[in-house]
């Protein structure tokens, strides 16, 4: 999935699942692009993307939106305005009145969630995420977009009995919010960068990468974002690009009909022997073998 691509809504069906009251069910998930200045069409008007907080926006589900670009503004009924952006995390709770946009000169990109809960959970939920813990510091997290974008996959594809699965998902975007809030280690000006360093490659992980051209986006040199990429991540970027582009490329396989040269050439692999030689290294069998195992 490239996230420049399109802004869309994916609603999971409930006929497609078998477990259905799993204590959280998700209804929806998705993710949002607004390019600078980009306004939408109302009728014979044009607005810009907010929310207005004379009519507000109340629903009976849970939200969570993760922001990875752009600066706005969230308001909850009879409080005051709050500063959202990149790195924060935005939890919504069933029949709150709240309004949310954004700063329409820059970009804005956000995942969200939306899921219904039983009463031990709703209970848990609301005291966990009260008034005073909406709007949560969890810095720039490649777990986090790895969740998300698995969650869109499978709702996307329609796969049979997955609310078990989606729950999972969501149980673990849960304790990534409650553990990042809590670990000062994010603030670290050099993770930052590499945990967005890592967001760029997920989130274009279908395009022609440069990872100097990431560098350039960072604002360092390309020798340190190396040396700093392997310091905290165990690996060089470029290493670490090309296993995810392997791991990717096992999903493909699986969940699409795409021929195995097609995969090739859409992880930038140079070559359909060069994709089945490093993968059969990476998991001891070729592709072919893996999709009919």
């Amino acid at each position: 999935m490239n996230i420049n691509d399109l802004q869309s809504e994916f609603r999971n069906d409930p006929i497609l699942n078998h477990f259905e009251d799993f204590g959280l069910t998700v209804n929806s998930v998705g993710y949002k692009v607004i390019t600078p200045n980009k306004k939408i069409a109302t009728g014979n008007r044009s607005r810009n993307y907010k929310f207005y907080f004379k009519r507000g926006k109340i629903t009976d589900e849970f939200k969570i939106v993760y922001i990875t670009n752009g600066t706005g503004y969230v308001q909850f009924q009879d409080r005051p305005e709050m500063e959202i952006g990149q790195g924060k995390a935005l939890i919504i709770r069933p029949n709150q009145v709240y309004e949310y946009y954004h700063v329409n000169d820059t970009e804005w990109k956000e995942y969200f969630i939306r899921f219904e809960a039983d009463e031990i959970y709703f209970k848990l939920l609301n005291e966990l995420f009260n008034d005073n813990n909406q709007v949560i510091e969890v810095g720039f997290n490649e777990e986090m977009i790895r969740l998300f974008t698995r969650a869109v996959d499978i709702v996307r594809n329609g796969l049979k009995s997955s609310q078990v699965y989606l729950s999972g998902l969501l149980l673990h975007i849960l304790g990534l919010i409650t553990f990042e809030s809590n670990n000062s280690a994010i603030n670290r000006k050099d993770l930052y960068l590499i945990e967005k360093s890592k967001i760029i490659m997920n989130e274009d992980l279908l395009e022609d990468i440069q990872l100097t051209d990431i560098a350039r986006q960072l604002n360092i040199s390309y020798t340190t974002f190396r040396i700093n990429f392997k310091k905290y991540v165990g690996v060089g970027p470029a290493k670490y690009l090309n296993e995810l582009r392997l791991n990717k490329s096992q999903q493909l396989l699986q969940e699409t009909t795409h021929s195995i040269k097609e995969i090739a050439y859409m992880l930038q692999f140079s070559s359909i022997e060069h994709f089945s030689t490093i993968f059969k290294k990476q998991f001891g069998m070729t592709p072919k073998e893996f999709r009919t195992m």
